[in-house]
């Protein structure tokens, strides 16, 4: 089976149903089609057929941990390149490098800024 491409299409993962709303909100307004998951593992599953032009993850996700959806991610052969980007409440110092050294993308702490947040997951996108 075939993996199918999804160029313009961003996957949000995360379990606050309010965040994932404001996000949609905000990626549908730029003209991108949105897929979103409450889970880390249902994300995998979707993950294994799909291969969408970005992924949005949280990192503390119930049951499966965003960094463990990471690694997953990254095992399959279209995951080695994909930009994945952490979004996540975790903004300590030290937080961003440890999730970029992890294989993170790029960090884009919450509360995100409306204003700047499509231009950041944008940057990603068109290169």
């Amino acid at each position: 089976m075939s993996v199918q491409r999804l160029p313009n299409t961003i996957v949000i993962i995360e379990d606050i149903g309010s965040i994932t709303k404001l996000l949609t909100i905000i990626i549908r307004k730029a003209g991108f089609d949105v897929v979103t998951f409450e889970t880390g593992e249902a994300a995998c599953e979707w993950m294994r057929d799909h291969y969408p032009a970005l992924i949005l993850c949280d990192i503390m996700l119930p049951g499966m941990h965003g960094e463990e959806v990471l690694s997953f991610i990254r095992t399959l052969p279209h995951g080695k390149e994909l930009d994945i980007l952490a979004v996540t409440a975790l903004a300590n110092p030290g937080d961003r490098e440890r999730l970029l050294k992890h294989g993170f993308t790029d960090h884009i702490a919450k509360p995100i800024n409306p204003g700047t947040f499509i231009s950041q997951i944008k940057s990603h996108i068109e290169s």
